[in-house]
């Protein structure tokens, strides 16, 4: 009675990412029991080999195969047509890569998602040999034709791999040695083709799998900058389809068929017509990538998906993608183009000049603030506390296509959980002890055909997440204590201080949550990033607040100025306001001195002087004690000699300003020391 096979013995280097090229005999010997069904009783496989061996015998792979099998002339081209965005994406790369691995006498490629070479590299001595075992371009290396083999294993595993010699699973390929990284989707981590180097054995070096998992990056980084561009531009000419079809279930697919953005109720799309499809943005529906021929497309389209749903999004640049609006039961709204916004001397106005500020970093925030407001999609604003989140949210829902909506703003981080909820949601007559008769709608209700600004977002309860997120999928709302469901269309403006990306990371927020409120972003400059805008906002205060007290606007003195313009201001232009406000309500005249500056802001100004480098000549020798000799002449000289104040600015008692300064006229500055 034969013996049944043993498991096979784990080494402690079977985990290993790069092979031990002193393992080879080991590693034949147990090639040979494996294909003999014996225990590998010498050790030494990797785990990522050992797997693969057993998906080529599953597949029944040849293991006596002499060469991998090759696509014809016209199969190549319509490969390489429809990955044409990966190949023009991975050319650079490559020959970058080829530049380094000139002189190794190696065969650089690139692979589509089925292991088929579309383009090869490498000198005329690697290319002959390669070509002996098809090794070139059209040559197909998926697992299931040649076993093991670091293209078809990467493909298997979508992990990057490298394969020495005995450790490939076809005999006439054991002469080679080859590394390879897949290439990913950066918006759907689908599989888009694989980066492979590869030479005879003698070429081995385990740097090679550093090589191609660094040229599998950089071709993903240019792909995410280039879906970036064009999903921008795709957005734009959709915007006309999202209002027409605004009571459909909407979905956008860019050139690629990838989900770009949803709106409206898939779950009624999936009860009245049998639609299925994937949540996910970025998911990717093979029928509507136009990178494939209309044949393949074709063959590909699924039973419920009708002809009449499909609307091309077109440019000059031609297709950029396509719109799925699927009917679900409702008129659909008629789009409507409003007037743009006049002022009263007739002239069209621009709600984002009204934000003060003409510094760089303002006017690019402004700037992509305009193009984003006509859009009807979710937006993330980016910023410090009290960098302006909700202004820049106003100004965006006035530039909008429904201006005349109600703007509604709710703070996600000052209430309790359950007092957020029936804030957001509403709640129905007798939902909780006190709830009032009748009910009350929340506050997606009453932002119904307008926008809702959710403020500090990160700080919302993770277990109430997902019941926005319906809201937001779904567009329906049921109030606290109901089961009826209320249609709401509202625009998403959310806010927060917080890396929303790095909590998904680590589940302190949903990741489905933030991509859904992320559709795009803005960030907003902190005040230390543009100075030359606080002289402008200063005097844009003291116009509202002389209004406000019903007084002449009052004038700075110098250093109070100075010092408000140095000052790093860390709640920004909510501190700042607040700051002159308090100077202005408590000066008696109409001149604001330096009596009125908070302490704090008093001495951090002379210490922004010091670490902005504008020392005297003494100070420059670094003496700690000419430095806060500096410091103290600055304070009371601010204070125009006035201790009490000075000693206040500084942060110290005024017992110890009286010694320090009795210890400075006592021992003679650096200054007076030095040579006339």
């Amino acid at each position: 009675m034969p013996a049944r096979a043993a498991s096979p013995i784990v080494t402690l280097n079977s985990n290993l990412l790069i092979p031990r090229i002193g393992d080879e005999q080991v590693v034949a010997s147990s090639w040979e029991h494996f294909l003999r069904d014996r225990p590998l009783s010498g050790g030494g496989v990797r785990n990522v080999v050992l797997d693969s061996w057993r998906r080529s015998r599953s597949g029944e792979v040849d293991p006596g195969c002499s060469s991998a099998p090759v696509a014809s002339g016209e199969r190549i081209r319509l490969l390489r047509d429809g990955s044409r965005d990966l190949y023009e994406a991975a050319r650079p790369v490559l020959e970058t890569l080829r530049e380094i691995l000139r002189e190794s006498g190696t065969l650089i490629m690139l692979s589509d998602p089925s292991g088929t070479i579309l383009d090869l590299n490498g000198e005329s001595r690697a290319r002959n040999a390669g070509e002996q075992i098809n090794l070139a371009p059209g040559g197909c290396w998926g697992e299931a034709l040649i076993g093991t083999n670091a293209i078809g294993t990467a493909i298997a595993t979508h992990e990057p791999v490298q394969i020495y010699a005995s450790e490939h699973y076809c005999i006439d390929v054991k002469q080679w040695t080859c590394a390879a990284a897949p290439i990913l989707d950066p918006l759907g981590k689908t599989l888009l083709g694989v980066v492979d180097v590869s030479g005879v054995k003698e070429t081995f070096h385990g740097h090679t799998l550093g090589l191609v998992i660094s040229a599998a990056k950089q071709i993903e980084g240019v792909l995410a900058r280039r879906d970036a561009e064009a999903h921008g531009r795709l957005l734009q000419y959709a915007m006309d389809g999202f209002s027409r079809h605004g009571n459909d279930c909407v979905v956008l697919f860019d050139h690629r068929g990838r989900i770009v953005r949803t709106s409206g109720s898939m779950q009624q799309a999936r009860e009245m017509y049998g639609v299925r499809l994937p949540f996910e943005a970025g998911s990717q529906v093979a029928a509507l990538n136009l990178g494939l021929s209309p044949d393949e497309r074709s063959c590909q389209t699924p039973g419920w998906l009708r002809p009449e749903w499909l609307h091309p999004i077109r440019s000059r640049e031609g297709e950029l993608g396509t719109l799925l609006a699927i009917p679900i039961g409702q008129p659909a709204r008629q789009a409507v183009n409003l007037p743009p916004l006049h002022s009263a001397d007739g002239a069209v106005s621009d709600v984002f000049a009204e934000i003060i500020g003409t510094s760089a970093a303002i006017a690019t925030a402004k700037a992509r603030a305009r193009r984003i407001a006509p859009l009807d999609l979710p937006v993330l604003l980016l910023g410090e506390t009290g960098a302006g989140k909700e202004i820049f949210a106003r100004a965006i829902h006035k530039a909008s296509s429904k201006p005349e909506g109600p703007f509604i703003a709710v703070n996600c981080g000052a209430l309790t959980r359950e007092l957020l909820a029936s804030e957001l949601f509403g709640y129905s007559e007798g939902a909780f002890t006190g709830a009032r008769r009748g009910g009350l709608p929340g506050k997606f209700e009453q932002a119904d055909g307008g926008t809702l600004f959710l403020d500090e977002i990160g700080e919302m309860p993770l277990d109430m997440q997902p019941h926005l997120l319906r809201v937001l999928q779904d567009g329906v709302v049921v109030r606290l204590g109901d089961t009826r469901e209320r249609k709401v269309a509202v625009r998403i403006i959310a806010a927060t201080n917080r890396d929303l990306q790095t909590d998904a990371g680590v589940g302190r927020f949903r990741e489905d949550l933030f991509h859904r409120l992320c559709v795009v972003s803005l960030n907003l400059p902190p005040l230390r990033e543009r100075p030359d805008d606080i002289d402008a906002i200063i005097a844009h205060l003291n116009q509202r607040f002389s209004r406000k007290y019903g007084c002449p606007p009052k004038s700075l003195a110098p250093e109070v100025l100075h010092h408000l313009l140095r000052y790093r201001w860390p709640g920004n232009i909510r501190e700042l306001q607040n700051v002159f406000e308090a100077m202005f309500a408590l000066s008696d005249g109409h001149r604001l001195d330096g009596s009125l500056l908070p302490p704090h802001i008093a001495a951090a100004a002379v210490d922004a002087v010091l670490a902005r480098g504008e020392v005297t000549p003494a100070m420059a020798a670094g003496r700690l004690a000419e430095m806060e000799r500096a410091a103290i002449n600055a304070a009371v000289a601010s204070a125009q000699g006035n201790l009490s104040m000075a000693a206040r600015n500084l942060g110290i008692s005024r017992s110890t300003l009286y010694v320090k300064l009795a210890a400075m006229r006592n021992v003679p500055s650096a200054e007076s020391l030095s040579p006339q």
